[in-house]
């Protein structure tokens, strides 16, 4: 994950160019939900992603997501 908005939606960078659609669910590496992807923007190689959290997260649950790997279900 690259990064946590002022709106608490998350930002992250997709691996390739597969794109995933907006509606998505999001898991983390543990499997646990974090969210929905709402946003697909950016370079078609590999596009970025806005994930709407399932709740926004705290100043230091966002500060342990970036870098993290997030998994589409």
């Amino acid at each position: 994950m690259k990064a946590v908005t002022p709106a608490g939606h998350l930002t992250v960078r997709a691996f390739g160019p597969d794109v995933v659609p907006e509606g998505t669910l999001v898991t983390d590496a543990r499997g646990a939900l974090r969210g929905r992807v709402v946003r697909v923007f950016g370079p078609v190689a590999r596009p970025y992603l806005t994930v709407r959290p399932v709740r926004p997260p705290t100043p230091s649950e966002g500060l342990a997501l970036v870098d993290a790997t997030l998994v589409r279900e």
